[in-house]
């Protein structure tokens, strides 16, 4: 089965916090909804965020 994504800002909506408190968790593994890898530029971090991580997270599956 393939897992759908969900952008950062969709996900935040979501789960009804500010973009940047949700990368906070994530960077600090309080929330398991996909994954934080580091940039190749700089400090810069990509967040993949997965539907099916996001709705076990929030109680949906």
């Amino acid at each position: 089965m393939e897992s759908n994504r969900v952008s950062l800002p969709n996900a935040a909506k979501e789960l009804g916090m500010s973009q940047q408190a949700l990368r906070e968790h994530m960077k600090r593994k309080i929330i398991d909804i996909g994954y934080v890898i580091p940039s190749t530029r700089g400090d810069r971090k990509n967040y993949l965020i997965y539907r099916d991580k996001l709705d076990k997270y929030m109680g949906k599956a």
